[in-house]
């Protein structure tokens, strides 16, 4: 055997050690050094004495170092085995059970997690069955998600999902498409429907809207059905009861088919039903009168169907809007000429936006494209300078341009005033009534003198559609007598309906009070002040010809103040409930109608999101489903 002399020379007779490398990785190493002449020894940094290590390389073990400082120097001891550790690789050999709890020492850089046991390492490759709790808690969530997001029912199967999944939750095994719509969709659709008959139950009465749709993308027609009500908290609630698929020829018959076919599917009777909203399609016109309800006329619509009219009335007012609108499309065409506008536009320091183009069937995007046409004109103008395949707009057309802009601004507000949440049909006549007079007014017709035709089709359109009195004044003592024969009506236990023309609330308001991005006219809503003022003071001046309650209530409240147009009436009657104890069950009636079918039109725009080119062999009954969920989850319900 060689062992090593002094001076680095072998001594005859004695094998020299080969020093094998120690990993160090167990934190007991922070009270111990290999001895640098034999590492199968280890010496405590604390008092110096050298630790046997039962071998070296795989046979070496800390056991010998921890029962030394266990019993030698028991404070170490303590703080080390209080603090977790997740690794329980000694040096260079094997752990035991209690060097698989030796925690890590807090400030070194060791490995601070603990090395899992068997047991664990077999459980965590365990997986959720897929009927545990908590496995059908992630199953609802992720078809939650679907639903809100508009994400197809393959995104389980997706690689990069189940990745994500895998290692978000290791137990959790995402289900396949079939089982989420089988199981997964049908049930949170079951549970809506119930929350909503629900709700349904406790209102007093219901008012609808509908219209059909037909999705481009493969043809497919639905008929939609969304309720309104106010809850007993005089608290506004719409919900969407249907999306149908509706096949076949949309013939009145058809439709009137259809609509019985959802009320029945809801336990709703028909009695209950207040009013249905709808456009003035003349087959929706029958199918709502062939199924029994009353009908109801969308008051967006019928301006809309105004103002197209209008607008053709005057040759040169379509000849300005599609030279505007050649402009328009050459630039949303057209991507170096966007860039180009966008760079006068910081030139001329005018706003960065794009134009606006606009849609046949939405009169308002033609008033848009107008208005941002208007604001870019001197960024168009420069642009076209340097154009000579593109054509401006003459002088005369760009006034022409700006007085329809101001003649038609009122129309615009009103609309977006009617297409909010909270509008209601009562705002319907004050709106029309007040439209009326402002293009009647001197001053108005001072602002517009190159649109005499114009002005003068939309009121005659206005008059048409909309039924006014010779003064064109809401009849105060018309509605009264209306909801004094109701009220006797509801005492007999008879049909609470009424015709969808007249109206018992005198309450004249804006309630899309939320928008602030609306320049009002104050000319306009002058003239809304002038006819909701004429209007009480009529009311005040009729005699009292009935002393029952429901006629001294009436009279009390068209005798009280005015509200205020901005203010929200269904606050208001929640705080005059007791004092108006009859008038308060007409107001959960009648304020319960919107005043147009927007509600339907946003449920297609949400069935058009789902319905996309990836997506359009979505079977009927799963579009239904998930058009239907967006509209009556929130994220508060999760």
């Amino acid at each position: 055997m060689i062992i090593a002399g002094e001076g680095g020379g072998a001594v005859p007779g004695h094998r020299a050690y080969k020093m094998t490398p120690v990993n160090k990785k167990s934190p007991i190493w922070e009270y111990y050094e290999i001895c640098s002449e034999n590492n199968k020894l280890a010496q405590c940094l604390l008092c110096s004495i050298k630790i046997s290590r039962g071998g070296e390389g795989k046979k070496a073990t800390t056991t010998s170092l921890k029962n030394h400082l266990k019993t030698k120097h028991a404070d170490q001891y303590a703080a080390l085995i209080n603090v977790p550790s997740t690794n329980g690789s000694n040096t260079g050999g094997t752990s035991t059970s209690t060097d698989s709890k030796m925690p890590a020492v807090p400030g070194t850089s060791r490995s601070k997690e603990r090395q899992l046991t068997l047991k664990e390492t077999s459980e965590r490759k365990l997986l959720w069955d897929i009927n545990d709790p908590k496995s059908i808690k992630y199953h609802y969530l992720i078809g939650e998600m679907i639903a809100l997001d508009n994400e197809p029912l393959s995104l389980v199967e997706r690689v990069g999902f189940q990745r994500l999944m895998a290692n978000a939750l290791p137990h959790y095994k995402v289900p396949g498409r079939t089982y989420m719509t089988e199981k997964i969709v049908p049930d949170i659709y079951n549970r809506i429907c119930a929350k909503i008959e629900a709700s349904i139950s406790q209102a007093a009465a219901l008012s609808v809207t509908s219209d059909i749709w037909t999705c481009h993308h493969n043809n497919e027609s639905f008929l939609s059905f969304t309720a309104h009500w106010i809850s007993p908290e005089f608290i506004l609630e719409h919900g969407v009861l249907a999306m149908k698929s509706f096949p076949g020829s949309h013939s009145g018959i058809n439709i009137a088919k259809e609509l019985n076919a959802i009320t029945e599917r809801w336990n709703i009777p028909q009695s209950k039903i207040h009013l249905l909203v709808h456009d003035s399609g003349s087959n929706m016109i029958k199918g709502v009168r062939d199924a029994g309800y009353d009908s109801g006329r969308c008051f967006i619509h019928s301006l809309q169907r105004a103002i197209e009219e209008s607008l053709k009335s005057q040759p040169e007012v379509q000849q300005m809007i599609a030279a505007a609108r050649r402009i328009v499309i050459h630039f949303n065409h057209s991507g170096l000429a966007e860039q180009k506008l966008k760079s006068i536009q910081q030139e001329l320091n005018l706003p960065n936006h794009q134009l606006v183009q606009d849609v046949s069937t939405r009169w308002n995007s033609t008033y848009y494209l107008m208005e941002r046409l208007l604001e870019q004109k001197r960024a168009v103008s420069l642009y076209i300078t340097d154009h000579e395949t593109l054509i401006n707009l003459t002088h005369a057309q760009w006034e022409l341009l700006e007085q329809c802009i101001k003649l038609l601004k009122p129309f615009e507000e009103i609309t977006k005033i009617t297409s909010s949440g909270i509008s209601c049909i009562s705002e319907v006549i004050p709106h029309a009534v007040t439209l009326l007079k402002y293009l009647g007014k001197a001053e108005t017709a001072e602002k517009v003198p190159n649109l005499v035709s114009m002005r003068s089709s939309l009121q005659a359109e206005l008059e048409r559609r909309f039924s006014f009195d010779e003064k064109k004044q809401i009849s105060a003592e018309r509605a009264r007598q209306k909801i004094l024969l109701e009220a006797l009506k509801i005492s007999c236990d008879e049909s609470s309906s009424t015709d969808d023309d007249s109206s018992p609330l005198r309450k004249k308001r804006n309630l899309n009070e939320n928008d602030k991005t609306i320049e009002i006219h104050d000319s306009f809503w002058n003239c809304f002040e002038e006819v909701a003022t004429d209007n009480m003071r009529n009311a005040n001046d009729e005699e009292d010809v009935e002393k029952n309650a429901v006629a001294n209530e009436l009279d009390l409240y068209l005798k009280t103040v005015r509200l205020d147009r901005k203010a929200d009436p269904y606050k208001w009657w929640l705080a005059n409930e007791k004092q108006y104890p009859n008038l308060s069950k007409f107001a959960k009636v009648y304020l319960s109608s919107p005043g147009s079918s927007v509600y339907s039109e946003r449920l297609f725009s949400e069935a058009g999101n789902i319905y996309d080119e990836k997506r359009n062999r979505l079977l009927p009954k799963n579009a239904e489903k998930l058009v239907f969920y967006p509209s009556q989850l929130t994220i508060d319900q999760f």
